[in-house]
Parts: structure tokens; C-alpha cells; sequence
């Protein structure tokens, strides 16, 4: 690929860490300069606060990202709200940059499932459960784990926190920035093709849909950063 390099800004799941992330990054070329970002609360940021807002959130991962030269965020499950939600925010600073936005395994932001009770009470825990479970991220290890489950319930019910305190403003179609969605077709929690990520730009957009749950890259990650890296190369990313 020619100069300048693009930035890939990779964002983890709810619940989820940067580590989470690390061989799906290394799936791509070295043409590019990836930057694995982790919300505060766990992974190397353990030792931060947890954040529970939308506009922290923006705040806490605007001053890591590159200022010059072409970026794609990509995000996987809330990343994909995160990744969005950078895009836009970059978008207003520097209307012209190439900036696009890869959304994998979520439904359209402006369509998203609201969770109304995250206080971590029993029954609160039981609906967090569920949900983790139907996604697919309940590993047996940490079933078993009471410790760990506390933990982890925490950092989840934190991080849907932030997609609930997504507001109208936040969500509006994002200018001059392409969109490629990936879903797995067998994800439990997209009922039907989330066509309707369509309405979250005015630009290009593109959706790829392939075999898998909710969790495709731990399956396709070489098959999905393929994916993107044509689609940069196809939507002038590398400009």
C-alpha cells in the first residue's frame, strides 16, 4: 500500500478487553499501524475507574487517537457504538479527513437494545447472565469462578451502561464516512439482517454477512480482516 499508512482503531466488546483482540490485529497487514483500544476498568486499565457514559468514554480514547493521516474504526459488539461514536466526534474536528467505520456483529446504533435495570441487584444479575450467555461469552472457567463472575458482571453492566447513555445527537449518520457492517448470520442476537446500519451515513455503505454467532472473530478473523483491508482499498482510505 502506498504512504501515508492508515490507522486501524480496534475497539473490544462489552465485557470484553484489548487482549480479547490481539489475533484478529494480527491478521492484518503490516501496512498498517493498529491501535487496540481499552475502555478503563480492566486488561492494563484495571486499576482506572470504570466509565458509564457515552461522553467519558469519547473523551477518555480522543486524546489516543492519531491526528493525521487516514483511520478506520472498527469496533466488534458495543465496540461497534464506540467506533462510531469516535468516528463521529473525529468527523467534526476535521471534516476533511479519511476517516470510515467498520461495524461488526451489532445492531444499527439508532436501533439498539436498551437494558433497563443494570444495578447489579439479583435480578439485574440473572437478566446480565442471560444475555452473556445467549451471546455466547460465558466460558466455563468463568462460571465457575465466583470471584471472576463478580467482576466481570461489573465491567458489563458498566460498559451497557454506555450504550444506553447514547444520545439522539450521538447517533445521527455520520458525513463523508464509508460503513462496512460484517454479521455472522447465525447471531442470536441480531434477529434479522441489520440492514439498517444504511441509515447511519450518508455515504458508501456495504454489509457482509457470513457464517458464525455473534463472536466471528474468533472463527474469521483472517477472513474478516480481509474483508476490510479490500474495502479500504476500495473506498480511497489510503487516499
Amino acid at each position: 500500500m502506498n504512504d501515508p499508512r492508515a490507522h486501524l482503531v480496534i475497539f473490544h466488546h462489552a465485557g470484553g478487553n484489548a487482549a480479547a483482540l490481539r489475533t484478529f490485529a494480527k491478521s492484518f497487514p503490516s501496512d498498517f499501524n493498529i491501535i487496540l483500544m481499552e475502555m478503563p476498568g480492566r486488561g492494563r486499565r484495571r486499576q482506572e475507574p470504570l466509565l458509564f457514559e457515552a461522553d467519558k468514554v469519547i473523551q477518555d480514547f480522543f486524546p489516543r487517537i492519531p491526528a493525521e493521516d487516514p483511520i478506520v474504526f472498527i469496533g466488534h459488539s458495543l465496540g461497534a457504538y464506540i467506533a462510531y461514536l469516535m468516528a463521529s466526534y473525529c468527523r467534526t474536528r476535521d471534516p476533511y479527513r479519511n476517516i470510515s467505520l467498520v461495524a461488526i456483529s451489532n445492531l444499527p446504533i439508532h436501533c439498539r437494545q436498551y437494558f433497563p435495570s443494570l444495578d447489579l441487584s439479583d435480578i439485574s444479575q440473572q437478566q446480565l447472565l442471560q444475555f452473556a450467555e445467549l451471546a455466547g461469552q460465558l466460558p466455563d472457567w468463568l462460571k465457575q469462578n465466583e470471584r471472576l463472575m463478580r467482576q466481570f458482571l461489573q465491567v458489563f453492566a458498566a460498559d451497557l451502561s454506555v450504550a444506553n447513555s447514547i444520545n439522539t445527537e450521538q447517533e445521527a449518520p455520520l458525513v463523508n464516512t464509508p460503513i462496512l457492517v460484517i454479521y455472522g448470520k447465525d447471531d442470536p442476537l441480531l434477529p434479522s439482517p441489520p440492514y439498517r446500519w444504511q441509515e447511519c451515513t450518508q455515504d458508501t455503505f456495504q454489509m457482509i454477512g457470513i457464517p458464525g454467532e455473534h463472536f466471528i472473530l474468533n472463527q474469521h478473523e483472517t477472513d474478516i480482516s480481509g474483508m476490510i483491508t479490500r474495502f479500504i482499498d476500495k473506498h480511497y482510505c489510503m487516499g
